[in-house]
């Protein structure tokens, strides 16, 4: 099994209103929707759920 899954550990948590860079998305093996994020104005990155972002706009690019 490979790539972002509900099941791996929270590391960090982003407070709401907190400007996120979307990087790359995918769909998981269980059809769920991930992005790839960095925090803006930090080197602070990681794979969120599309279930806990609001107010995107644009499309991501396929990881």
């Amino acid at each position: 099994m490979s790539g972002p899954y509900q099941t791996c550990s929270a590391v960090k948590l982003a407070k709401n209103g907190t400007k996120l860079w979307y990087h790359c998305s995918i769909v998981n093996a269980y059809g769920n929707n991930w992005t790839y994020v960095r925090v803006e104005g930090t080197n602070t990155s990681g794979w969120m759920s599309n279930d806990n972002l609001t107010n995107q706009t644009g499309t991501s690019t396929r990881c």
